[in-house]
């Protein structure tokens, strides 16, 4: 599940907020309502994005925080707010963030907002091609979001047991459950770029942190034989160094 974080100093608008993310299946690590309490709210949680209101009504406003979030935090966020003036948008724009709202907004804006948030996120730390524009997945870092009708969930990418494709989808098994996406193979695990994945036969890749055993055909994860050609079952050999 896709964590954010929630700055604004308005409870009702906040309340309203948290409304709308519950709605959309979005778990909200909590709602500060100034500089300070964000801040110790980044250092105690780590949210996936940060909704985040300009004006705070103290001493350092949302831009403020927005560039602490930049210098140590890191994390993407999406600015809130009522004012669209040039001047505030220009000094927002200096702090590179991924959406902009003014307020108020709808429920369908907040969700397009996110999504596009993500796909921005997601573009900036992978190499984008026509698949993965159009895949119903994303990769973000160490997760996979996996577009469910109108809201992403998140995958932790350690967690995939192993990937089988069927025709133009794949099926992933997971520790706690199994996903269908839109997308090829190849073109998929390239994508997660992480040596953790194995491609054992033209049609399954595995993750060989839950392998439990190894045999001429098959590679066993979880009581279930994932069948494994002899081209990659050399190759594994040699990735693991066996002797």
């Amino acid at each position: 599940m896709v964590k954010i974080l929630i700055v604004e100093d308005e409870l009702i608008i906040a309340e309203d907020v948290r409304q709308m993310l519950t709605k959309m299946n979005y778990e909200i690590v909590g709602n500060a309502m100034d500089y300070e309490e964000a801040i110790s709210m980044l250092d105690n949680t780590n949210p996936d994005l940060i909704l985040l209101d300009v004006n705070l009504n103290c001493k350092k406003d949302g831009i403020d925080l927005a560039q602490e979030i930049n210098q140590k935090y890191k994390v993407p966020f999406i600015y809130t707010t009522s004012y669209s003036d040039s001047h505030t948008l220009d000094r927002a724009k200096a702090t590179n963030p991924v959406n902009y709202l003014v307020k108020p907004f709808k429920e369908e804006q907040l969700f397009t907002a996110i999504e596009m948030a993500l796909y921005k996120i997601a573009a900036s730390t992978q190499t984008t091609s026509s698949e993965a524009n159009n895949s119903e997945a994303l990769v973000i870092k160490d997760a996979l979001f996996l577009k469910d009708k109108f809201k992403y969930t998140k995958l932790q990418i350690n967690d995939i047991l192993w990937i089988k494709s069927d025709g133009n989808y794949l099926e992933i098994k997971t520790l706690h459950k199994e996903e269908l996406i839109r997308a090829t193979l190849s073109n998929f695990i390239e994508r997660l770029n992480s040596n953790i994945f194995f491609k054992t036969h033209k049609s399954y890749v595995v993750n060989l942190e839950h392998m439990s055993n190894l045999e001429t055909n098959f590679i066993t994860i979880q009581n279930t034989k994932i069948p494994i050609a002899k081209p990659y079952y050399d190759e594994l050999l040699k990735k693991l160094n066996v002797v």
